[in-house]
Protein backbone atom coordinates (compact mmCIF):
# COMPACT_ATOMS: atom_id res chain seq x y z
CA UNK A 1 0.00 0.00 0.00
CA UNK A 2 1.16 3.35 -0.64
CA UNK A 3 0.42 6.63 1.28
CA UNK A 4 -2.70 7.58 -1.25
CA UNK A 5 -4.46 4.16 -0.16
CA UNK A 6 -3.61 2.05 -3.52
CA UNK A 7 -2.94 -1.18 -3.20
CA UNK A 8 -3.79 -4.34 -0.46
CA UNK A 9 -4.95 -6.99 -1.87
CA UNK A 10 -8.18 -7.78 -4.63
CA UNK A 11 -5.84 -7.73 -7.31
CA UNK A 12 -8.49 -9.00 -9.73
CA UNK A 13 -9.02 -6.67 -11.82
CA UNK A 14 -5.29 -4.80 -12.02
CA UNK A 15 -4.50 -8.63 -13.00
CA UNK A 16 -7.33 -8.26 -16.01
CA UNK A 17 -5.94 -4.94 -16.92
CA UNK A 18 -2.77 -5.80 -17.44
CA UNK A 19 -3.31 -9.08 -19.36
CA UNK A 20 -5.68 -6.87 -21.56
CA UNK A 21 -2.52 -4.24 -22.23
CA UNK A 22 -0.05 -6.87 -22.77
CA UNK A 23 -2.20 -8.76 -25.71
CA UNK A 24 -3.20 -11.73 -23.74
CA UNK A 25 -6.34 -13.58 -24.82
CA UNK A 26 -8.49 -15.59 -22.72
CA UNK A 27 -9.25 -19.11 -23.01
CA UNK A 28 -12.10 -20.80 -21.13
CA UNK A 29 -10.80 -18.25 -18.10
CA UNK A 30 -7.33 -19.58 -18.29
CA UNK A 31 -4.62 -16.20 -19.82
CA UNK A 32 -2.38 -17.37 -22.78
CA UNK A 33 0.12 -15.37 -24.70
CA UNK A 34 -0.09 -14.78 -28.03
CA UNK A 35 2.58 -16.26 -29.80
CA UNK A 36 5.73 -14.58 -29.85
CA UNK A 37 7.08 -13.66 -33.63
CA UNK A 38 10.61 -15.20 -32.78
CA UNK A 39 12.46 -16.53 -29.46
CA UNK A 40 12.99 -14.21 -27.20
CA UNK A 41 16.49 -13.09 -26.23
CA UNK A 42 17.82 -12.85 -22.52
CA UNK A 43 17.96 -9.72 -21.40
CA UNK A 44 21.76 -8.61 -20.68
CA UNK A 45 20.97 -7.39 -17.59
CA UNK A 46 19.67 -10.70 -15.27
CA UNK A 47 16.28 -8.73 -12.74
CA UNK A 48 14.73 -10.45 -9.68
CA UNK A 49 12.05 -9.82 -8.38
CA UNK A 50 11.44 -9.42 -4.74
CA UNK A 51 7.51 -9.30 -3.30
CA UNK A 52 7.09 -8.81 0.33
CA UNK A 53 3.96 -10.20 1.91
CA UNK A 54 1.76 -10.79 4.93
CA UNK A 55 -1.24 -12.41 4.40
CA UNK A 56 -1.79 -12.11 0.92
CA UNK A 57 -3.45 -15.76 0.07
CA UNK A 58 -6.58 -13.42 -2.31
CA UNK A 59 -3.71 -12.05 -4.84
CA UNK A 60 -0.21 -14.11 -4.59
CA UNK A 61 -1.60 -16.63 -6.50
CA UNK A 62 -2.71 -14.36 -9.31
CA UNK A 63 0.27 -12.26 -9.46
CA UNK A 64 2.67 -15.66 -9.37
CA UNK A 65 0.62 -17.24 -12.23
CA UNK A 66 0.74 -13.92 -14.22
CA UNK A 67 4.79 -13.58 -13.46
CA UNK A 68 5.09 -17.22 -15.32
CA UNK A 69 4.04 -15.14 -18.15
CA UNK A 70 6.50 -12.58 -18.78
CA UNK A 71 9.00 -12.86 -21.44
CA UNK A 72 11.61 -12.44 -21.43
CA UNK A 73 11.83 -14.22 -18.21
CA UNK A 74 13.10 -12.79 -15.18
CA UNK A 75 16.42 -14.47 -13.62
CA UNK A 76 14.26 -15.50 -10.33
CA UNK A 77 11.13 -14.19 -7.89
CA UNK A 78 11.63 -14.40 -4.48
CA UNK A 79 8.65 -13.73 -2.30
CA UNK A 80 9.63 -12.76 1.38
CA UNK A 81 6.78 -13.65 3.74
CA UNK A 82 6.78 -11.31 6.73
CA UNK A 83 4.91 -13.94 8.80
CA UNK A 84 1.74 -14.69 7.54
CA UNK A 85 -0.94 -16.43 9.36
CA UNK A 86 -3.06 -17.04 6.72
CA UNK A 87 -2.44 -19.92 3.58
CA UNK A 88 0.18 -17.30 1.98
CA UNK A 89 3.27 -19.93 2.20
CA UNK A 90 1.68 -22.88 1.20
CA UNK A 91 0.46 -20.76 -2.06
CA UNK A 92 3.97 -20.00 -2.69
CA UNK A 93 5.48 -23.17 -1.81
CA UNK A 94 3.31 -24.80 -4.39
CA UNK A 95 4.54 -22.26 -7.56
CA UNK A 96 7.26 -23.64 -10.12
CA UNK A 97 10.24 -21.86 -9.70
CA UNK A 98 9.36 -19.17 -6.88
CA UNK A 99 11.49 -19.22 -3.88
CA UNK A 100 9.68 -18.20 -0.65
CA UNK A 101 11.83 -16.86 2.31
CA UNK A 102 10.40 -17.15 5.25
CA UNK A 103 10.78 -14.83 8.23
CA UNK A 104 8.98 -13.09 11.13
CA UNK A 105 10.07 -9.36 10.68
CA UNK A 106 6.57 -7.84 9.63
CA UNK A 107 7.91 -4.92 7.72
CA UNK A 108 7.68 -4.03 4.18
CA UNK A 109 11.18 -2.30 4.38
CA UNK A 110 12.72 -5.24 5.84
CA UNK A 111 11.17 -7.73 4.39
CA UNK A 112 12.39 -6.17 1.07
CA UNK A 113 15.67 -5.17 2.09
CA UNK A 114 16.43 -9.27 2.86
CA UNK A 115 15.04 -9.97 -0.22
CA UNK A 116 16.84 -7.78 -1.78
CA UNK A 117 20.15 -9.26 0.07
CA UNK A 118 20.08 -12.46 -1.35
CA UNK A 119 18.80 -11.50 -4.91
CA UNK A 120 21.14 -12.23 -7.68
CA UNK A 121 20.21 -10.06 -10.30
CA UNK A 122 21.62 -7.19 -11.13
CA UNK A 123 18.67 -5.11 -11.38
CA UNK A 124 15.97 -5.89 -8.37
CA UNK A 125 12.17 -4.81 -8.95
CA UNK A 126 10.24 -4.35 -6.00
CA UNK A 127 7.00 -5.65 -6.35
CA UNK A 128 3.56 -5.48 -4.43
CA UNK A 129 1.90 -8.62 -4.34
CA UNK A 130 -1.36 -7.02 -5.96
CA UNK A 131 1.06 -4.71 -8.47
CA UNK A 132 1.24 -6.29 -12.42
CA UNK A 133 4.17 -5.02 -14.30
CA UNK A 134 4.31 -5.29 -18.40
CA UNK A 135 4.94 -8.78 -19.65
CA UNK A 136 8.20 -7.47 -21.05
CA UNK A 137 9.50 -5.86 -17.88
CA UNK A 138 12.82 -7.56 -17.84
CA UNK A 139 13.63 -6.57 -21.30
CA UNK A 140 12.39 -2.65 -20.73
CA UNK A 141 14.43 -2.14 -17.93
CA UNK A 142 17.50 -4.01 -19.19
CA UNK A 143 17.23 -1.03 -21.80
CA UNK A 144 16.73 1.57 -19.19
CA UNK A 145 20.05 0.21 -16.96
CA UNK A 146 21.98 -0.04 -19.78
CA UNK A 147 22.82 3.75 -18.89
CA UNK A 148 25.63 2.94 -16.03
CA UNK A 149 24.10 6.37 -14.79
CA UNK A 150 20.69 4.79 -14.00
CA UNK A 151 20.08 3.31 -10.39
CA UNK A 152 16.38 3.40 -10.22
CA UNK A 153 13.34 3.39 -12.57
CA UNK A 154 9.87 2.66 -12.76
CA UNK A 155 6.72 1.98 -14.66
CA UNK A 156 3.43 4.40 -14.59
CA UNK A 157 0.51 2.92 -12.68
CA UNK A 158 -3.17 3.05 -13.82
CA UNK A 159 -5.26 1.90 -10.05
CA UNK A 160 -7.87 -0.05 -10.93
CA UNK A 161 -10.56 -2.43 -8.87
CA UNK A 162 -13.61 -4.27 -10.07
CA UNK A 163 -13.79 -3.23 -13.58
CA UNK A 164 -13.73 0.14 -12.72
CA UNK A 165 -10.69 2.39 -13.43
CA UNK A 166 -9.54 5.42 -11.17
CA UNK A 167 -8.04 7.48 -14.45
CA UNK A 168 -7.98 10.84 -11.76
CA UNK A 169 -6.22 8.84 -9.30
CA UNK A 170 -4.23 7.27 -12.25
CA UNK A 171 -3.33 10.94 -13.24
CA UNK A 172 -2.50 12.31 -10.24
CA UNK A 173 -0.15 9.36 -9.27
CA UNK A 174 2.09 10.02 -12.50
CA UNK A 175 2.29 14.23 -11.63
CA UNK A 176 3.33 13.78 -7.97
CA UNK A 177 5.91 11.13 -9.25
CA UNK A 178 7.19 14.90 -10.25
CA UNK A 179 5.77 17.32 -8.51
CA UNK A 180 6.63 15.63 -4.72
CA UNK A 181 10.02 16.32 -5.80
CA UNK A 182 9.59 19.78 -6.05
CA UNK A 183 7.84 19.52 -2.83
CA UNK A 184 11.22 17.86 -1.05
CA UNK A 185 13.93 18.66 -2.57
CA UNK A 186 13.54 21.87 -5.65
CA UNK A 187 16.99 21.43 -7.01
CA UNK A 188 17.75 18.57 -6.95
CA UNK A 189 13.99 18.15 -8.94
CA UNK A 190 15.44 20.18 -11.46
CA UNK A 191 18.71 17.86 -11.56
CA UNK A 192 16.24 14.94 -12.41
CA UNK A 193 15.05 13.53 -8.62
CA UNK A 194 11.46 11.89 -9.26
CA UNK A 195 9.55 10.07 -6.40
CA UNK A 196 8.42 6.98 -7.18
CA UNK A 197 5.95 4.64 -5.19
CA UNK A 198 5.81 0.88 -4.23
CA UNK A 199 2.55 0.48 -6.37
CA UNK A 200 4.91 1.64 -9.31
CA UNK A 201 6.98 -1.64 -9.29
CA UNK A 202 10.04 0.07 -8.34
CA UNK A 203 13.14 -1.02 -9.74
CA UNK A 204 16.80 -0.71 -8.48
CA UNK A 205 20.02 -1.38 -9.49
CA UNK A 206 21.11 -3.96 -7.15
CA UNK A 207 24.74 -2.49 -6.56
CA UNK A 208 23.58 1.20 -5.96
CA UNK A 209 20.41 0.10 -3.63
CA UNK A 210 22.93 -2.04 -1.75
CA UNK A 211 24.82 1.19 -0.52
CA UNK A 212 21.22 2.54 0.89
CA UNK A 213 18.65 0.02 1.45
CA UNK A 214 15.25 0.75 2.36
CA UNK A 215 15.17 2.57 6.31
CA UNK A 216 13.96 -0.24 8.12
CA UNK A 217 12.73 2.63 11.21
CA UNK A 218 9.53 3.28 8.89
CA UNK A 219 6.94 1.26 8.67
CA UNK A 220 5.42 3.81 5.99
CA UNK A 221 6.91 6.25 3.10
CA UNK A 222 9.49 3.76 2.87
CA UNK A 223 9.52 4.29 -0.90
CA UNK A 224 9.34 7.72 -0.72
CA UNK A 225 12.71 8.01 1.74
CA UNK A 226 14.32 5.35 -0.94
CA UNK A 227 14.50 7.79 -3.44
CA UNK A 228 15.65 11.10 -1.55
CA UNK A 229 18.52 9.11 -0.17
CA UNK A 230 19.29 7.25 -3.29
CA UNK A 231 19.44 10.41 -5.23
CA UNK A 232 21.97 11.44 -2.87
CA UNK A 233 23.49 8.62 -1.96
CA UNK A 234 23.09 8.53 2.01
CA UNK A 235 25.40 5.76 3.19
CA UNK A 236 23.68 2.47 4.76
CA UNK A 237 24.73 3.03 7.93
CA UNK A 238 22.93 6.65 8.45
CA UNK A 239 19.59 4.94 6.44
CA UNK A 240 19.02 1.63 8.58
CA UNK A 241 18.58 3.84 11.57
CA UNK A 242 16.61 6.74 10.71
CA UNK A 243 14.74 8.28 7.57
CA UNK A 244 16.51 10.88 4.81
CA UNK A 245 14.15 13.43 6.35
CA UNK A 246 15.01 12.98 9.81
CA UNK A 247 18.47 12.92 9.20
CA UNK A 248 18.34 15.68 7.62
CA UNK A 249 18.03 17.66 10.57
CA UNK A 250 21.37 17.25 12.74
CA UNK A 251 24.84 15.32 12.82
CA UNK A 252 27.32 14.71 10.82
CA UNK A 253 28.36 17.06 7.97
CA UNK A 254 26.02 20.29 8.12
CA UNK A 255 25.65 23.26 5.83
CA UNK A 256 23.76 26.76 6.75
CA UNK A 257 21.62 26.41 9.35
CA UNK A 258 23.28 23.33 11.23
CA UNK A 259 21.05 20.74 8.67
CA UNK A 260 23.40 18.27 7.27
CA UNK A 261 23.42 18.45 3.49
CA UNK A 262 24.16 16.25 0.75
CA UNK A 263 24.82 16.73 -3.09
CA UNK A 264 23.42 15.05 -5.70
CA UNK A 265 25.75 12.90 -6.64
CA UNK A 266 25.09 12.15 -11.07
CA UNK A 267 22.64 9.21 -10.89
CA UNK A 268 20.05 9.49 -12.81
CA UNK A 269 16.20 8.02 -12.14
CA UNK A 270 14.29 7.32 -14.97
CA UNK A 271 10.55 6.23 -15.97
CA UNK A 272 9.97 2.64 -17.56
CA UNK A 273 7.58 3.48 -20.77
CA UNK A 274 4.78 0.81 -20.17
CA UNK A 275 2.51 0.92 -17.28
CA UNK A 276 1.50 -1.30 -14.25
CA UNK A 277 -1.56 -1.97 -12.81
CA UNK A 278 -2.00 -2.07 -9.38
CA UNK A 279 -5.17 -2.66 -7.06
CA UNK A 280 -7.30 0.13 -6.06
CA UNK A 281 -9.13 -1.85 -3.30
CA UNK A 282 -8.43 1.33 -0.58
CA UNK A 283 -9.54 4.19 -2.98
CA UNK A 284 -12.91 2.47 -3.53
CA UNK A 285 -13.86 1.57 0.23
CA UNK A 286 -12.01 5.22 1.29
CA UNK A 287 -12.93 7.47 -1.67
CA UNK A 288 -10.49 9.77 -3.46
CA UNK A 289 -10.92 12.59 -0.92
CA UNK A 290 -9.38 10.87 1.90
CA UNK A 291 -7.47 8.93 -0.13
CA UNK A 292 -5.88 11.83 -1.30
CA UNK A 293 -5.80 13.71 2.49
CA UNK A 294 -3.92 10.78 3.68
CA UNK A 295 -1.56 11.14 0.92
CA UNK A 296 -1.11 14.72 2.11
CA UNK A 297 -0.67 13.97 5.76
CA UNK A 298 1.91 11.60 5.39
CA UNK A 299 3.82 13.28 2.51
CA UNK A 300 3.79 16.48 4.31
CA UNK A 301 4.79 15.20 7.56
CA UNK A 302 7.72 13.77 5.70
CA UNK A 303 8.89 16.79 4.02
CA UNK A 304 8.48 18.62 7.49
CA UNK A 305 10.90 16.17 9.05
CA UNK A 306 8.84 13.88 11.45
CA UNK A 307 10.62 11.36 12.71
CA UNK A 308 10.09 7.75 11.97
CA UNK A 309 8.44 6.89 15.04
CA UNK A 310 5.72 9.99 14.58
CA UNK A 311 5.31 8.72 10.91
CA UNK A 312 4.04 4.89 12.17
CA UNK A 313 2.52 6.40 14.92
CA UNK A 314 0.09 8.48 12.00
CA UNK A 315 -0.26 5.75 9.80
CA UNK A 316 -1.16 3.51 12.30
CA UNK A 317 -4.27 5.14 12.98
CA UNK A 318 -5.58 4.80 9.33
CA UNK A 319 -4.08 0.95 8.39
CA UNK A 320 -5.42 -1.26 10.32
CA UNK A 321 -2.77 -3.67 8.75
CA UNK A 322 1.09 -3.78 7.68
CA UNK A 323 -0.01 -3.61 4.26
Amino acid sequence: RTADGSGGGGGGGALRGALLLSGLRSRGGAATAAPPDEESKPPDLPLSIVIPVMNEEACIGAILRYLALLDPVPLEVIVVDGGSTDATCRLVAKAKGVKLLRTSLQSRAKQMNAGAAVAKGECVMFLHADTFPPLDSAALVSDAFSDPAVSLSAFRPILDHRGRTFWGMSLLHHVKTTAAAFLFRPVAAFQGMKIFFGDQAMVARASAFRKVKFCEALKTMEDLDLCVRLFFGVDEDSAAHTSYSALSRGSGRKGKGGVQRYKWRGTKFVYLNRCAHTSGRRIDEWGVAKSLKLFLVLSLSYAFKASPQSLNELANKVYSEVR
